[in-house]
């Protein structure tokens, strides 16, 4: 299946502005999750900033019960990550990786896809504990496959070199995140890195179909 580039281009703009909504309402769900689990307040340094920013938006997270309210603004994530895995496969596709690194990325959508699906049970149907013990599986499949596909891509010469590095430093940038928010927020720098990536793919190659079609024009018998 071709990716053409106006359709690349859209999925770029989309995805941004995905990475730019999941940066802002990720730490919304990750103030309902302690209104709703005040116990997370006792864990990392959470505490130093989600006491003040609780005060500060207040009405948004008691217009319900609690964990209601968790539950629903969970619900942002499905798109979040369907936006992520789309945005990782059309790079795929347009990148046309071979032998190991092909290997290595087509485990990574797996997960990707996992984690989605994953999401979709957790905040959309009943069995929310279930599917987050489910979902556990492929973020762990995405932080140790990533380092092996981050080194491949950058042994490869992959532009822009943040995503490689991005999926290299999944696993500590887990803890890292869980330490200060929610664990929604640990695949957002895997959101921004893979929009880049989609970004320049898609620069790249309208620069690329300039230059030739300037060739070919100059080079086209009079």
């Amino acid at each position: 299946m071709e990716i053409s580039t106006t359709n690349a281009r859209r999925l770029s703009v989309f995805a941004w502005g995905m990475a730019l909504f999941a940066t802002v309402a990720g730490q919304l769900h990750a103030l309902s999750r302690i209104n709703s689990h005040p116990g997370d307040l006792e864990e990392g340094v959470t505490s130093v900033w989600a006491v003040p920013a609780m005060n500060a938006v207040r009405p948004l997270l008691d217009w319900g019960d609690p964990y209601f309210v968790y539950w629903t603004y969970g619900k942002i994530w499905l798109p979040v990550f369907l936006t992520l895995t789309v945005a990782a496969w059309v790079v795929y596709r347009r990148r046309g990786p071979l032998g190991a690194e092909r290997l290595a990325w087509r485990i990574l959508l797996a997960a990707y896809a996992v984690a989605t699906v994953s999401v979709a049970g957790d905040y959309y149907t009943p069995w929310t504990e279930v599917f987050f013990a489910i979902g556990l599986v492929p973020m762990l499949v995405i932080g140790l496959v990533g380092v092996w596909l981050g080194i491949l891509m950058l042994r490869h010469g992959f532009r822009p070199r943040v995503t490689p590095w991005a999926l290299i430093l999944f696993l500590p940038g887990l803890f890292a995140i869980t330490t200060v928010t929610s664990m929604g927020s640990v695949i957002l720098p895997s959101l921004w890195a893979w929009a880049y990536a989609l970004h320049v793919s898609v620069r790249t190659h309208t620069v690329e179909q300039s230059a030739l079609t300037a060739e070919a024009t100059v080079t086209r018998p009079v």
